[in-house]
């Protein structure tokens, strides 16, 4: 595993294949809290189901699969894999919510950044390719939104935004704004608080690991390596291979 930043945002942790991202929290499954029955997460006015989770994590794992020679140490739960594409998800709605607001669009670097995307999953079927695309673009998307929306106040109030950097950093403080009137939840079970507009990763606050398995994967949700003993205990319906 290796560490790769998003300009702006906390680190996340993705494995080196075939350009993909992924990052996530191993924690259990647990009822939903102070979420609507049925909804994984809620960003404003809009929502995203745990059906869709389930979906689009199952054929997330079935391209990510394709691309790899799997092993034990390349093994991925899926319970990450869940996390991960809520994650995801949660971001995109967060996105298209500032940029109606706003009236701005992601542009052409986003746009780009797709594209190859999109060339990188060639070998997997329409099915796990939109998936993939579903979920990746979200942090993409989120972060040129922001961009746009910092260049547009930056340009409101007379001042030039002299860098994407410094458009984005103004984005995110409107984002930051919007955060505050309006609700950004992701069901506990995934292991995610969102601060500001940050998607960050966090221990599980919703139960106490009883077992040495549990204490495994308590110990993983903020680990920046994967466990091969913990993910060498777990079902083969619980591992993405």
């Amino acid at each position: 595993m290796i560490l790769t930043r998003h300009p702006g945002r906390s680190a996340r942790r993705v494995p080196a294949i075939a350009g993909l991202s992924l990052v996530g929290v191993l924690l259990s499954a647990c009822s939903s809290i102070g979420i609507h029955p049925g909804q994984a997460a809620v960003v404003g006015d809009r929502s995203v189901s745990m059906n869709t989770i389930n979906s689009n994590s199952s054929l997330y794992c079935q391209g990510l699969a394709a691309t790899i020679a799997t092993s034990q140490a390349q093994q991925i739960p899926m319970r990450l894999i869940r996390q991960y594409v809520a994650t995801g998800l949660s971001e995109k709605l967060l996105g298209q919510q500032l940029a109606d607001q706003y009236g701005v669009t992601a542009g052409p670097q986003y746009a780009q950044s797709i594209a190859q995307l999109t060339q990188q999953l060639g070998t997997m079927t329409a099915e796990q390719r939109a998936a993939i695309l579903d979920v990746e673009s979200g942090p993409r998307y989120l972060q040129w939104i922001e961009v746009a929306i910092g260049q547009q106040l930056l340009a409101a109030s007379g001042q030039s935004a002299g860098s994407t950097q410094n458009a984005l950093q103004r984005g995110q403080v409107a984002t930051q704004e919007w955060v505050k009137s309006h609700q950004v939840q992701i069901d506990p079970v995934f292991g995610v608080s969102v601060d500001g507009g940050q998607f960050k990763a966090v221990a599980d606050q919703t139960s106490f690991p009883l077992s040495t398995l549990a204490s495994q994967g308590t110990a993983q949700a903020t680990s920046q390596q994967a466990n091969p003993d913990y993910t060498g205990q777990l079902t083969p319906a619980q591992i993405c291979t």
